[in-house]
């Protein structure tokens, strides 16, 4: 796996992991990887370098709305740590700053239930992008994933139903509570 950066740069992705074109691929990458920045998110990818590293990520970019990203941290006793964030930006447009950042514990059955539906979903084994359409006015639902020093992630376009919209759902309401308006929801 080969990655790139500048000098003191955090690198979020692979190279050419989202188009085999430098340019999409460093276009996508740099996106992302600014939302990230901006909610003062760790790398995943740095994470997967240590092998009893298990965690998974929800990065929820709306075009008009504010970034949103939800993790889990998975400890060796079976619970996790569950933290939110948000910044005050629009995720198709700049990010802005950090606006919520709440943590709170999860029981053994509550993160049982979640690595149960990354199982079911297949996530390991989804494409990272489905060739398709893109639209201009919608929304990326990017899952990532750090299990055993192997480092995935999965990103879908304004998903309405599938495995990547399931386990972003999963975290984002069931696990975080996030309330959301139906206006805001895409």
């Amino acid at each position: 796996m080969t990655t790139a950066a500048t000098s003191g740069q955090t690198i979020y992705f692979p190279n050419r992991l989202f188009d085999q074109d430098a340019k999409w691929d460093k276009f996508t990458s740099d996106w992302y990887g600014g939302q990230l920045k901006a909610l003062q998110e760790p790398s995943l990818l740095s994470l997967s370098k240590d092998k009893t590293t298990q965690s998974y990520r929800f990065l929820w970019l709306r075009t008009f709305h504010h970034p949103v990203s939800v993790r889990i941290d998975i400890h060796a006793d079976g619970t996790a740590l569950l933290t939110t964030k948000i910044a005050s930006g629009a995720g198709g447009y700049a990010p802005g700053h950090l606006i919520t950042n709440t943590s709170k514990p999860l029981t053994k059955t509550e993160t049982q239930v979640f690595l149960n539906k990354v199982d079911k979903e297949k996530f390991w084994m989804q494409p990272v992008k489905p060739k398709g359409p893109l639209g201009e006015d919608g929304s990326e639902w990017i899952i990532e994933g750090v299990k055993d020093g192997k480092y995935h992630l999965a990103s879908r376009w304004t998903p309405s139903n599938g495995p990547i919209y399931d386990l972003g759902f999963d975290l984002a309401f069931r696990l975080a509570g996030l309330t959301i308006p139906k206006s805001e929801m895409y």
